[in-house]
């Protein structure tokens, strides 16, 4: 197996506290998915698309869960598939309204990785990030039989794997959280608002 690392764009919610597709919400001009994934893009070897559907013009690979309606687990399930049969070691998830996170996130992460441990995540002021991971193709299958036993949180991966952490303190972000989510329309206006100022 390669050393090539797969980006996965989470973005197969139901986008309920929206009120709408969120992918498509505009900031700044740009779609947040549009700016996800010029910001994952540069640090992965190739981005693909856990949804059921693209409705952006951005041409990603797309993998729909396998499992849907599952949670954000289950879209990493069908990206370690799909990565497992194109020959990728790991596979990067990234969650499609997050649009500030830090453009090394990929690289930190690979580093949290080399003590041995069989994923990372992010975490920021001791607040884990758990939709920001770097997971070994080589453990799908445990994580499978996690998720067929029960198991459905990202966070709840620690349970069952070794886990390591990569810490991040910066503050380029609405609130000052770089991992600033767009949870509702009003998030939008918070982001909106830091941009401008």
């Amino acid at each position: 197996m390669g050393a090539e690392t797969l980006g996965l764009i989470l973005a197969g919610g139901a986008s309920r506290r929206f009120g709408a597709d969120k992918r498509l919400a505009e900031l700044n001009g740009q779609s947040l998915l549009a700016l996800v994934a010029a910001r994952a893009a540069p640090q992965v070897d190739r981005l693909a698309l856990n949804a059921a559907s693209d409705p952006s013009d951005l041409h990603l690979p797309l993998i729909p869960d396998l499992a849907p309606g599952e949670g954000p687990l289950a879209g990493l399930l069908a990206g370690l598939a799909w990565a497992q049969a194109q020959d990728f070691a790991y596979v990067a998830i990234f969650p499609c309204d997050t649009p500030f996170f830090p453009s090394d996130v990929v690289a930190r992460l690979r580093q949290a990785l080399s003590g041995g441990a069989d994923f990372a995540m992010a975490r920021c002021c001791d607040e884990i990030q758990s939709t920001f991971a770097l997971v070994r193709v080589s453990r799908r299958d445990r994580i499978e039989e996690a998720f067929q036993g029960g198991l459905r949180s990202l966070k709840g991966l620690g349970t069952v794997l070794r886990c390591a952490f990569a810490d991040f303190s910066e503050r380029e972000g609405p609130n000052g959280d770089c991992f600033f989510n767009i949870n509702q329309p009003s998030d939008l206006d918070v982001a909106e608002a830091w941009l401008k100022s």
